[in-house]
């Protein structure tokens, strides 16, 4: 019998200026904490085409640092709005 624990999994969503520098600055504070995402995926929004929408998932990282994170995103220049949630996956 295996036993089933939840992984702790933080969705962002961020949303920019469609800028060529965008990008670039959003995944900067990311990698600022040492992390890298375990999805990630950027597109204009489609009901405003000047604005990006990034949308990445991270596993495992702890709540201080995710709410850490969401706080440097909110500070990049090109950004507008960042919703942040969190997820439990079960996990073999």
């Amino acid at each position: 019998m295996s036993s089933l624990t939840a992984q702790r999994v933080d969705c962002f969503s961020v949303f920019s200026a469609a800028d060529p520098s965008a990008l670039l600055r959003i995944l900067e504070a990311v990698s600022l904490l040492g992390v890298l995402p375990s999805r990630c995926h950027s597109a204009p929004l489609e009901t405003d085409p000047n604005q990006l929408v990034v949308d990445f998932q991270i596993a495992d990282l702890p709540l201080e640092r995710a709410q850490l994170l969401a706080k440097r995103l909110e500070r990049v220049i090109t950004v507008t709005q960042v919703l942040h949630s969190e997820k439990r996956c079960a996990a073999a």
